[in-house]
């Protein structure tokens, strides 16, 4: 038997923005990678009051062992079509307490299964950058197709290619 794994998701509450915050600024990695800058110091404040204002944006702290949270994900539900949840971002501190690959992965299945469960959701999309092979890895090492869409992003003064990839939720049929 597989032991649990080391991280909870839970969404985002206004108790946990100073964590939030914290965890956006030891992420700079991210940050400049997609934004071309660090997290500005009201990151998490903005993200949370873009919740407020949408009811189908979600996004849930990744919790190391109940104790820190090391990353987040940011999503929205029934886009950018009914049944569709579209992944916005998945972040991880730039120095995580285990592997980033594995903490990642487990954030992604966990996601699945809570969606699998909870939701009538039945396909997850996310935009990934086609210039950096190890994103790309990562997708699809979890299963997910690159689809033929493709967009093009301002990131840092350039225009970067992102490839949708997608990945249906299957559910096990009832038994008769």
């Amino acid at each position: 038997m597989s032991s649990p794994p080391p991280i909870l998701l839970k969404p985002v509450t206004t108790e946990m923005l100073v964590e939030l915050q914290e965890m956006y600024e030891a992420s700079s990695g991210y940050f400049l990678a997609f934004t071309g800058a660090p997290a500005p110091p009201i990151q998490a404040a903005n993200d949370y009051q873009q919740l407020l204002e949408n009811d189908d944006r979600a996004i849930m702290a990744i919790w190391w062992r109940d104790e820190m949270i090391i990353g987040s994900l940011d999503f929205r539900f029934h886009h950018p079509a009914e049944g569709v949840l579209w992944l916005g971002a998945l972040i991880l501190r730039d120095e995580t307490p285990a592997a980033r690959d594995e903490l990642g992965r487990w954030a992604v299945r966990i996601l699945a299964e809570w969606l699998r469960i909870a939701t009538d959701m039945n396909e997850i999309r996310t935009a990934v950058p086609l210039n950096q092979p190890e994103l790309v890895r990562f997708w699809r090492e979890l299963g997910y197709d690159l689809t033929p869409e493709l967009l093009r992003q301002p990131v840092a003064g350039k225009r970067l290619r992102f490839g949708i990839f997608r990945k249906p939720i299957t559910r096990t049929p009832p038994p008769p």
